[in-house]
């Protein structure tokens, strides 16, 4: 028995003899081992006795002389060794030794082996080391079996390393060869180069010590390792054609070709990963590497004990040429957060767009964009917390599918910090629009607030011929949501063409005002003052306005109007009615339009009381009107409506009570039969136009309008 042993061995010689009862063999830690030795131990036993046999064997001649060793059980930490038997011959032809245990259980992943047999027919002995170049090992573990797998053993008598090579036993359908290196001082050592590893099957072993949150459909792998737990180790895995996914499928992969390069010691990794080909989706985003890989570089990466900590002294990721990011002085603590400096270059952001923000902004305003353009971003972060950033941006173009906004052309650079106001940056752009309103190039000043944005210097937005000018602007992020405030007021624009622009029937005047303030508070736009516009030598004046939800599926505008004195005859003209004289004042109040459709409002228009002048009415506004109200009609004889062009008229005017879709109408005056008055007749020959139907369909009276502004109108005969 070799030094380090207890209990006794039964020696008996193969010609017969009397056994004895095997004993227990309880093997003690030496100083100099480590836990790892112990599995090979259970092959290797018999050569650590191997000297002290040898002397005391005799020559059995031509026949040779076999000793038997049986051993009930072996201890050893992490190792359970039972039904051992061990036997060692000589002959002429050398020394051969034969080790069988019954059961081994080994530390996890290995777990229980039954049937060991291990079987060594060229056993070399020397004063430093024992080995065996064509050694063959069976054994059962369930789902892995050796079947005489061929292996070769080395030992170091005095260094107690132990190195193990051989070829790669087929498992989970690869092919290679591996060695491994048990080194006492050094501690394990492991090189092996695989190839075509079915990772599937790799996937679905209970030996894999993790549980894996997707199920791998197919793929394949080729490996290269060297593994040295006190030097320089590297490793390389090449993937090809993997497809995974989730039982909810959240998660999945299709087609993916990857590639995994790790280097360096404890003093540091060096990490370059990349997928080149294939397609993910990981709910909300879909990844098609096919058109742009993914690549990640990572230098002086260290992993700081338990708990997920690491830093790292550079880290570059790249998305094809359309994006990039680097980070130095990386530090990462679960319950700390991320530190570290970085630079990100975006040179197409119509890509980075559609592949990585669109899919997170589904169902905001920024949703549904068409993008464009160049930016350069440098921040700090602290905790996983933005500390301080300076961003800049050129040729950037943002569209809306849905034509409710846009920008081109835009530029600009903005310092931010988290604990006081940036350095002073500018914005500009060459052209933009807003529900169809267009807006030219202009360059402000600003700066930016720790939670917000205020403009430095008073600046004018060009609108056509006018312009909105914004004497001061802040904007900032509170508790309670955005809040705006805004003061300027609008330079008259002419309405001729920004009725052209926006696609309204065409017409004169100008638009202008002050606006005081502008409050923006939980998504919803309030506009304080008055805004007057000249328009068809009379005024309008509009106040109370508000937008709910201003960029929204369903905007909801809100406003209040005071209609006075507009020329009917530039009105008529305007939208090509038929010709009325005349003047005409009102109101509308509470007016309420859904995604721009009227739901609710209270209008009154009325030819004035007082209003001096000529009031003449065309048959063509007659028919016109008696068109639009369907259940009106035009009370004349129709001789007088083919004799006569033109007709007097005392007062004209329209009353609507607006819900939802129906709208309670009424006119001038009440009639007894019910019915009401339109336009009132005044002189020779007498006209009048009466309704009697007091619920009219809002959609249908527009469709009727729009009928009769496309056409030349009824003709009645």
């Amino acid at each position: 028995m070799s030094a380090g042993t207890t209990g006794r061995a039964g020696v008996i010689p193969a010609a017969g003899g009397h056994s004895r009862t095997p004993p227990t063999i309880a093997v003690p830690q030496r100083r100099d081992r480590r836990p790892w030795a112990a599995a090979a131990l259970i092959l290797l036993l018999v050569l650590a006795a191997a000297g002290p046999l040898a002397a005391e064997a005799r020559d059995g001649g031509a026949g040779g002389f076999a000793l038997d060793l049986q051993l009930e059980s072996l201890l050893r930490d992490g190792l359970d060794a039972r039904g051992l038997s061990t036997r060692v011959g000589w002959s002429a032809g050398g020394v051969s030794v034969e080790v069988r245990a019954d059961r081994i259980a080994l530390p996890e992943p290995v777990g229980v082996v039954t049937a060991v047999r291990a079987v060594c027919d060229d056993l070399r002995l020397g004063q430093e080391t024992v080995r065996c170049d064509a050694a063959r090992i069976w054994g059962d573990a369930g789902d892995l079996q050796l079947q005489g797998a061929p292996v070769r053993l080395h030992w170091g008598r005095r260094s107690g390393v132990i190195e193990v090579a051989g070829d790669w036993p087929g498992w989970f359908g690869a092919h290679g060869d591996f060695r491994v290196r048990l080194d006492p001082e050094r501690g394990p050592q492991l090189r092996t180069a695989l190839a075509d590893l079915d990772l599937a099957a790799l996937a679905a072993s209970p030996r894999i010590p993790v549980e894996l949150p997707v199920q791998i459909a197919q793929g394949r792998a080729d490996l290269a390792l060297d593994w040295q737990p006190d030097g320089h180790s590297q490793a390389r895995l090449q993937v090809q054609e993997l497809a995974f996914s989730d039982a909810f499928g959240l998660r999945a992969g299709e087609d993916l070709d990857a590639r995994l390069a790790v280097s360096g010691d404890a003093g540091g990794w060096e990490i370059e990963a990349a997928l080149t080909a294939g397609v993910v989706f990981a709910d909300p985003w879909l990844l098609d590497f096919d058109d742009a890989a993914v690549e990640l570089l990572a230098d002086g990466l260290r992993v700081d004990g338990a708990g997920g900590r690491w830093r790292a002294r550079t880290l570059q990721l790249a998305m094809g040429t359309a994006a990039s990011l680097q980070g130095e002085a990386l530090a990462f603590a679960p319950e700390e957060g991320l530190d570290g400096a970085f630079t990100a270059d975006i040179e197409a952001l119509g890509a980075v767009y559609e592949t990585l923000l669109s899919p997170l902004l589904v169902g905001t305003a920024l949703g549904e964009l068409d993008t464009a353009g160049r930016l350069r971003a440098e921040f700090a972060l602290q905790g996983s917390e933005p500390r301080q950033a300076r961003v800049e941006w050129s040729e950037l173009v943002a569209e809306d599918r849905r034509g409710r906004f846009g920008i081109a052309g835009a530029v600009g650079a903005l310092d931010w910090s988290a604990q006081r106001p940036g350095d002073p940056g500018w914005i500009g752009l060459q052209r933009a629009h807003l529900y169809g309103l267009p807006f030219e190039a202009f360059a402000a000043r600003v700066r930016m607030l720790p939670l917000g944005v205020e403009l430095l210097e008073p600046t004018e937005v060009p609108i056509l011929d006018g312009g909105l000018r914004v004497g001061a602007l802040r904007l900032e992020q509170t508790d309670n949501g955005p809040d705006l405030r805004f003061q300027g007021g609008i330079r008259a624009i002419n309405l001729e063409p920004l009725t052209a622009v926006l696609g309204w029937p065409r017409f004169s005047g100008r638009i202008a005002g002050v606006i005081p303030r502008v409050r923006l508070e939980q998504g919803d736009l309030n506009v304080d003052g008055r805004l007057l516009m000249q328009v068809f030598d009379g005024e309008v004046v509009l106040r109370d306005v508000y937008i709910h939800d201003l960029f929204g599926y369903a905007p909801e505008l809100g406003l209040s109007t005071q209609i006075e004195r507009l020329d009917l005859e530039l009105v008529t003209r305007a939208f090509d009615f038929g010709r009325i004289q005349g003047r005409l004042s009102g109101h509308v109040d509470d007016l309420v339009m859904v995604d721009w459709t009227p739901v609710h409002m209270n209008l009154e228009l009325m030819t004035p009381r007082e209003a001096p002048g000529r009031r003449r009415i065309s048959q063509r506004a007659v028919e016109n009107i008696t068109e639009l109200g369907g259940g009106l009609q035009a009370a004349a004889s129709s001789i007088f409506l083919r004799v006569f062009e033109n007709f007097s008229y005392r007062r004209l005017g329209f009353r609507c009570e607006l819900r939802g879709q129906v709208c309670t109408a009424s006119g001038v005056a009440d009639r007894p039969d019910g019915g009401f008055v339109l336009v009132q007749g005044g002189g020779l020959p007498q006209i009048q136009v009466i309704g009697y139907n007091r619920r009219v369909d809002w959609p249908e009276l527009i469709d009727r309008l729009a009928n009769i502004q496309a056409g030349d109108g009824p003709v009645m005969q």
